[in-house]
């Protein structure tokens, strides 16, 4: 089985802390940031071995994209655990129903998460093995963005008695 996983993740600092604890655990990581990219991906790259679908992301919302997976026929195989910042049982319920493997809640931390990826993926890692990677084109590059500026402790703290210049 393949140790790549297509992570459809639309917050970027979500993403990036799944990605680089996915990473360091060995597995190769593909991202979609909203549904269109997701069905780029999945129309251009080779199946992976596990996905990680958000329920909510722009454009094709997560239970969209996981009808569209189950019914594809060379990816209905790949086991699909759905991620949401929300325990809302019916949303568990319905994507359990319509063929999610395993629905992680984002908020208690990755532990679980980390947990239930290697319990569907139960392969141990090959070296030198060759992992498919997605279409470049489907995927965006975004500049990173530079830090905010923070304000002064003097001027957060207004109120503070302010020191005299020594003359």
């Amino acid at each position: 089985m393949s140790r790549t996983i297509l992570c459809v993740e639309d917050e970027e600092d979500t993403g990036n802390l799944i990605q680089l604890t996915l990473e360091r655990e060995g597995y190769v990581v593909a991202r979609a940031r909203d549904g269109r990219q997701a069905i780029c991906l999945i129309e251009t790259m080779l199946p992976p071995g596990l996905i990680l679908l958000d329920l909510v992301v722009p454009y094709v919302n997560g239970f969209e994209l996981l009808g569209a997976l189950t019914r594809n026929p060379d990816w209905k195989h790949v086991p699909i655990i759905m991620l949401s910042a929300d325990y809302y049982e019916p949303d568990i319920q319905r994507a359990l129903a319509e063929g999610a493997h395993a629905y992680v809640v984002k908020n208690p931390g990755l532990y679980e998460l980390v947990q239930t990826v290697r319990q569907l993926l139960s392969v141990p890692a090959t070296e030198g093995s060759m992992e498919p990677t997605p279409n470049q084109a489907c995927i965006e590059t975004t500049p990173p963005t530079p830090p905010k500026r923070r304000a002064s402790v003097r001027r957060l703290n207004r109120n503070s008695p302010r020191r005299k210049r020594a003359v």
